[in-house]
C-alpha cells in the first residue's frame, strides 16, 4: 500500500474516535497536576530563587491550559527552544506537512501527533529554565511513586512466586515444554500487568504444575481475552525454541512502576532459564506519557524494593523474596545481562516504520532475535494510528517494518482505536457485546483496556 492510499489518522474533534474523549478529559487534569507537582515543588523546597523560576513554569502550563480550551493554532517549536533540544525539529517538519491538509489546532488536530507534541511541549518549560534544578525535573515521578508503592501486594505476590520457580529451575534443566509454558505465563503477566490474574503461578506452583491438566484450563481462561495470538508463531520462528535459546531480546519498555516490574521479572525468567543470554531494555528520554518508564525509574524501582520502608505492611519473613528479586536484578545489570538503552527517537512523533532511517537505533535492534514492544502507545506507532479496517494484517499496519528484518513482537492491551489483524466478525461481535454491557459507543471497546492482543511479525 502506498503512503499515499494510507487511510486517515484518529482526528481530536472526531467523537466516535477515543481520541475526544481523552483530549476533553484526560489532558485538562494532566496539565492541572502539573501545575500542583511544579507548586508543591516550590513550596517543599522554599527557596526565593526556586520560588522564581518555578512560577515561570507555572505560568506556561497555565498558558498551555488556556490555549487548549480555547483551541488555538498548534505553533512551531522556535529556535531557542530547538537549541535546547535539537529533535524538536522534526515535529516541526510534520507539523509543515499537517498544515498543508488542515490547519492544526489544539482540539482538531490528528490525536498521536498532538499527545507527543505535549509532553515535548511541556518537558521545553523545565529544560530551558535558567534554573538548573528544573532540567532534569521529572513532573510525573510523584505520581510514578505513588501508584507503584499502591502495588505492594502484586508485588510481594509475584516476588514469592519468582523466588519458588527460580529454585525449582535451579535444581535442574526444565524441560524444553516447560521453559515454553512459562515463557508464556510471564508474557502473559507482562502483557496485562496491574490487571493480570496471576492464578496459575499462585502459590508454590511447580514445574509439573505448570503441565497439568488445571495449569492448561488456567491458561485458557487467562487467553480468553486475547483477540489475537501470535505468541506460538513467535516462540517457533525466533530460536526460542532451540535448545540453546538465543543471544539477545530487546523489550521496548511501556509504562514504569508494576508493569516495569512485571517485565523485570520476565527478564529475570529469559535469563534465569536459559531462553536469553542478554535482555536490553529501552526506555524514554524525557517524561512521557505521564508514566513511560525513564532510564532513571529503572534505578528508582530497584531501590523501592531494596528499602524496607517503601513497603510497610511487607512481613520480614517474606522480605527475602523481594531481596531475592533486587539482588538478582542488580546482579544482572552489573554483569551485563540486563542493559538499559535510551534513545531520543523513542520521544519523537514518527511511527516506529521510521527506525530503519535512524541507523544508529536500527543497527543495535538489529542484533536482537526478538524486539516485544509494550503497551498501547508502542502498538500505536507501530501501526501508524491510522485507520486501519480492523481485519488488516498485522504486516501491512507495519508497513517498512514487515521487511525491515526486525523481529517484531507486540504485547498490547486495546487502550485506543487503532486494531488490527483480527478475523472477520470479530469487531462486528464486540460492538455488539459492548453496548449489551451498557455501554454507548460500542466501538469503544477497543479502549476499553478489556481485550488484548499479541502481534508478531518477522
Amino acid at each position: 500500500m502506498s503512503s499515499t492510499s494510507l487511510p486517515l489518522p484518529y482526528y481530536n474533534d472526531d467523537k466516535k474516535s477515543f481520541a475526544y474523549p481523552t483530549i476533553h478529559k484526560r489532558w485538562p487534569t494532566i496539565i492541572e497536576q502539573g501545575i500542583d507537582d511544579v507548586q508543591q515543588t516550590i513550596k517543599d523546597n522554599k527557596t526565593e530563587q526556586l520560588s522564581t523560576s518555578g512560577e515561570t513554569i507555572v505560568d506556561k502550563l497555565k498558558q498551555l491550559l488556556h490555549d487548549f480550551k480555547n483551541d488555538t493554532t498548534v505553533r512551531h517549536f522556535n529556535e531557542q527552544e530547538i537549541h535546547h533540544n535539537k529533535w524538536l525539529h522534526h515535529y516541526n517538519t510534520t507539523l509543515d506537512s499537517l498544515n498543508q491538509v488542515k490547519k492544526v489546532t489544539w482540539q482538531t488536530g490528528p490525536w498521536l501527533y498532538l499527545e507527543c507534541y505535549l509532553y515535548q511541549y511541556i518537558n521545553n518549560f523545565f529544560i530551558s529554565n535558567q534554573d538548573s534544578f528544573w532540567h532534569s525535573y521529572d513532573i510525573f515521578a510523584r505520581l510514578k511513586t505513588k501508584t507503584f508503592h499502591q502495588s505492594e501486594l502484586g508485588v510481594l505476590e509475584l516476588c514469592k512466586r519468582y523466588q519458588f520457580l527460580n529454585q525449582e529451575l535451579e535444581q535442574g534443566k526444565a524441560e524444553k515444554e516447560t521453559l515454553r509454558l512459562l515463557f508464556v505465563e510471564f508474557i502473559d503477566i507482562s502483557l496485562w500487568g496491574n490487571a493480570t490474574d496471576l492464578s496459575l503461578l499462585a502459590g508454590n506452583v511447580t514445574l509439573e504444575d505448570i503441565k497439568s491438566v488445571q495449569g492448561a484450563e488456567v491458561r485458557k481462561k487467562n487467553e480468553e481475552k486475547i483477540i489475537v495470538n501470535d505468541l506460538p508463531t513467535a516462540w517457533s520462528e525466533t530460536g526460542l525454541d532451540k535448545e540453546e535459546g538465543v543471544s539477545r531480546i530487546d523489550i521496548v519498555l511501556d509504562n514504569s512502576g508494576f508493569e516495569l516490574f512485571a517485565d523485570l521479572i520476565l527478564s529475570l525468567f529469559l535469563l534465569d532459564s536459559g531462553l536469553a543470554q542478554q535482555v536490553h531494555l529501552h526506555c524514554k528520554e524525557i517524561p512521557w506519557f505521564v508514566s513511560d518508564t525513564m532510564a532513571k525509574d529503572f534505578t528508582d524501582l530497584v531501590g523501592q524494593l531494596k528499602d524496607e520502608h517503601f513497603f510497610p505492611n511487607i512481613h520480614k519473613q517474606d522480605a527475602d523474596a523481594i531481596d531475592l528479586v533486587s539482588s538478582k536484578i542488580e546482579s544482572y545489570h552489573k554483569s551485563n545481562k540486563i542493559i538499559i538503552n535510551h534513545h531520543p527517537f523513542w520521544t519523537l512523533d514518527y511511527n516506529f516504520w521510521s527506525i530503519p532511517q535512524f541507523t544508529d537505533l536500527y543497527h543495535d535492534l538489529s542484533q536482537s532475535q526478538l524486539i516485544i514492544f509494550k503497551g498501547d502507545l508502542n502498538y500505536r506507532k507501530l501501526t501508524g494510528d491510522l485507520q486501519w479496517p480492523k481485519t488488516t494484517p498485522f504486516k501491512t499496519a507495519i508497513q517498512q517494518l514487515a521487511t525491515s528484518g526486525l523481529p517484531i513482537l507486540s504485547l498490547r492491551t486495546c487502550k485506543a482505536d487503532v486494531v488490527v489483524g483480527l478475523p472477520e466478525g470479530v469487531n462486528e461481535k464486540l460492538i455488539r457485546e459492548y453496548e449489551e454491557a451498557g455501554n454507548d459507543v460500542g466501538e469503544f471497546w477497543s479502549s476499553s483496556g478489556k481485550w488484548a492482543v499479541i502481534s508478531f511479525n518477522k
